[in-house]
């Protein structure tokens, strides 16, 4: 994996890639899964390289990720504890963005659109503090974008018991990106596809197999 040069300018924006889930719907590690020749972490990797400066990943204490190229630096983070749940991995992988920005999006979402998370960044960019894409009424808060500011409310949360990403939404005063909005950067809706389980897995592959990616 790559190392942060250390002379390089700083980032604009940070990549986030949670792969610290248990995976127990999948039975496996999900990581790890070989999609048409391509670990999904990979997949996620090449995708979000083209939307950031850097990419953090985020796995559990002892997990061993496979290799991975990208076009940006990537650097590890690890969970302080396993098992917590996503706002915890989103707290880590903020503590070790260095961009001012951070795009989060899970490691089983192999049908990523560079369109999308660009338009996520620009929405902090613009100052919120959380855009968050609304897909078919449902809150997709593992394809969002934070403020790195926000990680104070993040950690509040934390330390008060709370382990789901929406909990912390009013204190964000939270930015919804709505269908009409996000459409024309991903028309089909992909960039919310996520492989949790063995089906899913096998959608995936037919989705693949029919877009000839």
């Amino acid at each position: 994996m790559a190392e942060t040069d250390p002379a390089a300018a700083p980032p604009a924006v940070t990549g986030i890639i949670l792969a610290g889930g248990r995976s127990t719907r999948m039975g496996r590690d999900k990581a790890s899964l070989d999609l048409a020749g391509r670990t999904l972490l990979q997949r996620t990797v090449t995708v979000l390289a083209a939307a950031v400066d850097e990419i953090v990943l985020v796995h559990a204490p002892g997990q061993s990720l496979p290799p991975v190229d990208a076009a940006c630096p990537v650097r590890l983070a690890a969970d302080p504890t396993e098992g917590e749940g996503p706002l915890v991995g989103m707290a880590t992988g903020l503590e070790a963005a260095r961009a001012p920005i951070a795009i989060v999006v899970g490691v089983d979402m192999p049908f990523l659109q560079p369109d999308l998370l660009r338009l996520l960044a620009a929405g902090v960019a613009d100052g919120a503090r959380w855009v968050l894409p609304i897909e078919q009424g449902r809150p997709q808060p593992l394809c969002s974008a934070f403020a790195r500011n926000a990680l104070p409310v993040l950690r509040a949360h934390i330390e008060a018991g709370d382990r789901a990403p929406m909990t912390v939404a009013t204190d964000l005063g939270m930015t919804r990106l709505e269908e009409d909005a996000w459409r024309a950067a991903d028309p089909d809706g992909l960039s919310f596809i996520d492989v949790d389980t063995p089906e899913d897995f096998a959608a995936a592959l037919v989705q693949l197999e029919e877009r000839e990616w």
